[in-house]
């Protein structure tokens, strides 16, 4: 830099704090209204991406092609990617937060909601996005929930909720093998959990079908599965809507084949659950139907899916309320408390990004001229990992799948860091 020019003449230092869909956003888009700034973005893991890698379904691989975009913003827009690096654990929110101009924190919401009534010891209850992260190849060093899926799910399963995470559960333990084509599942962990499609599946909502929160295509997509009967309880005649019709249109296609090898799948509507016994070995929902009779289910696994909160507060990498300043704001699912697709996200990412800018021009974001990257990287620990390990991580991981599979992940954290440290490809 010439000894004429001073740091504040410099533009301004922007951290991210997380590199799924909506701290890649929020990069995108300041980097467009923001020419000279700094950015980086600083991941957890040694892999990028977030809820595209781990949360979107491995069938979806449409919704997960948004990573290419990623993956050029990274490689041509002069943004840095930080990977391997827990803020609160390898370096202080503080210490960050006194480095960077800007702080944005993008970490998302990745614990289940807990259904919140009474439930008996050893009945058999996992949440909907942990199933999706081990069918996904979540890291096992880095799970947020450390206690197992308890192996195999059951033949005989139920579904609390009935939004898009539980459509996704749904379609991903029925399909057969051949459906899941082209895909990244971990076909190790859906061997373990459902070495065959299960013979009955209860979806089970609170609302009436016209007001269900699954996306029409979604049910759709669902419904279209050729190893599933689908069945109804819970509607009333009188109500109509596009996935009233859908649905009575697929119970009368059910009706016209052989469900002898078929999952049976029965959508169960303005049914509320109120208990959770444990009972010869097996899991019983209680619920109280329509008309306000009680009923009760037997299965083998209760999965929720009721949407998503924030892990424990007591751990030193969870973004708690101290994590906040006049320069630091926050995007995606932990602003926004869990709600929102990624489309929905990313409109959120461009509004704080914008945010971010009037509040730059209106001289509301003091510059503080700390350094930025190169004040903190002395600071770092020697394992982290730039985007270049990612690219080798993610080489090693599409050559190593077989031809139905489009990659097949690492889990094991240490094997990706080796990957990317061997290759010459570090931060």
């Amino acid at each position: 830099m010439p000894a004429s020019q001073s740091v504040e003449q410099l533009g301004p230092t922007v951290a991210v704090i997380g590199s799924g869909p909506s701290g890649c956003y929020t990069a995108q888009f300041l980097r467009k209204e923001l020419a000279d700034a700094e950015i980086t973005v600083f991941e957890a893991l040694p892999v990028p991406y977030g809820l595209v890698r781990y949360g979107v379904a491995a069938d979806h691989q449409g919704t997960k092609a948004v990573a290419r975009q990623f993956d050029r913003m990274f490689e041509r827009n002069a943004v840095t990617f930080v990977g391997n690096t827990r803020i609160g654990v390898d370096i202080s929110f503080e210490e960050l937060t006194s480095a960077f101009d800007i702080v944005v924190i993008a970490t998302g919401l990745p614990s289940d909601r807990q259904l919140e009534i009474p439930r008996d010891e050893g009945a058999h209850v996992v949440g909907a996005g942990r199933v999706l992260r081990t069918l996904n190849a979540f890291p096992e060093e880095a799970a947020l929930a450390n206690e197992p899926l308890d192996g195999e799910l059951g033949d005989d399963l139920i579904v609390v909720g009935q939004g898009n995470v539980a459509v996704d559960v749904v379609r991903l333990l029925t399909k057969a093998s051949h459906h899941l084509t082209g895909s990244d599942i971990d076909d190790r962990a859906l061997d373990l959990l459902r070495p065959t499609p299960p013979k009955t599946v209860r979806v089970i909502g609170r609302s009436p079908a016209s007001n269900a929160k699954f996306d029409l295509a979604m049910l759709r997509e669902l419904c279209g599965i050729d190893t599933l009967a689908v069945q109804l309880e819970g509607l009333d005649d009188n109500e109509e809507g596009p996935v009233v019709d859908l649905l009575r249109e697929s119970v009368q296609k059910a009706a016209s084949v052989d469900t002898h090898d078929r999952t049976v799948l029965t959508f169960h509507f303005e049914t509320v659950p109120t208990r959770i016994r444990h009972e010869d070995a097996r899991t019983v929902l209680e619920v109280t139907g329509p008309s306000g009779a009680t009923d009760s289910y037997v299965a083998d696994t209760v999965i929720t899916a009721i949407g998503f909160c924030q892990p424990d507060d007591t751990r030193d990498d969870v973004p708690v309320a101290a994590w906040s300043g006049a320069h630091v704001y926050r995007v995606g699912w932990l602003d926004r408390n869990g709600r929102g697709n990624i489309a929905e996200n990313r409109k959120h990412s461009q509004t704080v990004a914008r945010s971010i800018v009037a509040d730059l021009a209106d001289g509301r974001i003091p510059r503080k001229g700390a350094g930025g990257l190169a004040a903190v990287l002395p600071h770092l620990h020697s394992s982290t990992v730039g985007f270049d390990g990612w690219q080798a991580i993610d080489e090693a991981e599409r050559s190593a799948a077989d031809t139905h599979r489009c990659r097949r992940k690492i889990t094991d954290l240490d094997e990706m860091v080796a990957i990317a440290h061997s290759a010459g490809r570090s931060s």
